[in-house]
């Protein structure tokens, strides 16, 4: 998840950097990743096979929030790029982009 979050925040600061509403989209792909290795964390601290107690397996729940809120939160700094870039609502903006993908 660290890693995750560190590849996310790079392509944040790209993204401020150029301006690239493309790129800026990207984003939600990349806090799929995060939100599924949330899941797996939480596949891991509940599953039969944790044996290092209540305590870490809440650590690693918040740590884990955490990083997954962190991601949200690039996810947001690229639609508000888009709107920079373009002058549209986000949301709108890539649902026109999607419906013109093959």
């Amino acid at each position: 998840m660290g890693a995750a979050a560190v590849a996310i925040v790079s392509s944040a600061a790209a993204v401020l950097e150029s301006r690239d509403p493309d790129d800026a989209a990207r984003f939600d792909q990349q806090d799929d990743v995060m939100d599924e290795l949330h899941r797996e964390l939480f596949a891991t601290v509940l599953g039969q096979d944790w044996r290092d107690g209540v305590t870490a397996a809440v650590d690693l729940a918040l740590l884990g929030r955490y990083y997954e809120r962190f991601a949200d939160h690039a996810v947001q700094v690229g639609r508000r790029t888009i709107f920079l870039a373009t002058g549209e609502n986000p949301q709108t903006w890539l649902a026109d982009r999607q419906s013109l993908d093959p």
